[in-house]
């Protein structure tokens, strides 16, 4: 255990770039390779200007598990204290390039593999795996992470499966998503393929949020609203209160108002950031009628929060599993390469998201912790490391 506890490789630097007033500026960038014994180091990279070298070591740890229930990968984390939401996209260009420059030495797609995170979506990837390929010389190919060089052809898979898998559990309890309030945190990719397999869960997405404040709709956001939030979003430092301007039965609640999870609802998919959900907000939720709460994001359960949920006995996703969705298609090789309708990725989703329900959950009741998804989480996933350190040795 104090071996897999001790990162592999931390690696620190300077990035400096040039703004557009043609001022030198610098920011820290991190990567913490934790664990290889699975297979090469994967996770994301968080440009925000309150990541530190502790954050990226804490969701480097947490990366090690979650891959290791999905498939062939070990953990890290990164990113930047850089803040792109008030930069140009020509700054953003220059920081990208600068970051890689330095990372470029550390990575690779038997190395390491770096993935979208909180301020890194496909266009960043883009311009890193750009200045990636410009310095190795060479086209590795890929379609995980940054090797897909932004194109994200099924972005949708992750919060597909995020929707499967709380279906599974409730389907376990004799329940159903079918004409049930959800809440769910953010407005990013994972966030908005929530909402849209909820709706076709026949669920009834009310209210989705971003740094700013939250959007609450009380009939429901309809597939229509969910392509209008998306076009909004795709735009650089767009806010999600502009959406109020495209719909006359929203109720748009900046930040300093209060907390999305004042709304009352069914189920709650926090798909935005770690400690989203911190035991207060569990109070909040129990006392408006939540019956479940099903992690979207990295870890956006604090500790106190998660004894909360076990306390009050609802229905729970942990994020080790439920973002698992998106190795569904690593899994099976399927990437760029093979062109499928969204009908069919989905069926894909659903039968692994399924079966990983169903091994945690077996874990679970192994050690006695019977339908436990947390418990089991961890134990499937520690398990996993632990057979491959043991099998490579004091390494």
């Amino acid at each position: 255990m104090k071996t897999l506890m001790e990162p592999e490789r931390l690696i620190q630097f300077r990035v400096p770039w040039i703004d557009d007033e043609g001022s030198s500026r610098v920011n820290r960038g991190f990567r913490v390779q934790f664990s290889s014994a699975l297979g090469p180091y994967m996770g994301g990279l968080r440009f925000h200007p309150e990541t530190t070298h502790g954050t990226a070591k804490f969701l480097g740890f947490e990366t090690i598990f979650r891959n290791a229930l999905a498939g062939p990968y070990g953990g890290a984390h990164g990113g930047s204290d850089f803040n792109p939401m008030d930069k140009s996209e020509s700054e953003i260009m220059r920081f990208c390039q600068s970051y890689m420059t330095e990372l470029v030495n550390y990575i690779g797609p038997h190395t390491d593999v770096p993935t979208a995170g909180v301020g890194v979506g496909p266009q960043e990837i883009g311009y890193m795996f750009g200045q990636y390929k410009r310095m190795r010389q060479l086209h590795p190919g890929g379609t995980e992470g940054i090797l897909s060089g932004g194109a994200y052809h099924y972005p949708q898979v992750t919060g597909y499966g995020v929707a499967h898998f709380a279906n599974r559990i409730l389907e376990t309890r004799g329940e159903t998503l079918k004409g049930k309030r959800c809440l769910i945190s953010g407005s990013g990719t994972v966030a908005l393929n929530v909402a849209r397999k909820l709706l076709d869960f026949g669920a009834i997405p009310i209210g989705m949020s971003d740094n700013f404040g939250y959007v609450i709709e009380d009939q429901g956001f309809s597939s229509k609203s969910l392509e209008e939030l998306k076009r909004i979003k795709e735009e650089r430092n767009a806010r999600l209160g502009a959406y109020i301007m495209s719909s006359t039965t929203a109720n748009y609640h900046p930040s300093e108002e209060g907390r999305l999870w004042e709304t009352p609802c069914d189920y709650a998919f926090p798909c935005a950031i770690q400690n989203d959900v911190d035991a207060d907000a569990v109070r909040l939720l129990v006392k408006n009628g939540c019956k479940g709460i099903f992690e979207g994001a990295n870890f956006p359960c604090t500790d106190e929060a998660i004894s909360l949920i076990k306390q009050h006995g609802l229905a729970f996703g942990p994020n080790k599993a439920s973002n698992g969705g998106s190795f569904a298609l690593i899994t099976k090789n399927l990437g760029s390469s093979t062109q499928m309708l969204d009908d069919e990725v989905d069926v894909i989703v659903k039968e692994y998201m399924d079966k990983l329900h169903d091994r945690v959950a077996a874990s679970a009741e192994e050690f006695n912790a019977g339908g436990d998804l947390h418990v089991g989480a961890n134990i499937t996933a520690f398990m996993s490391v632990a057979a491959a350190m043991f099998r490579q040795g004091v390494v």
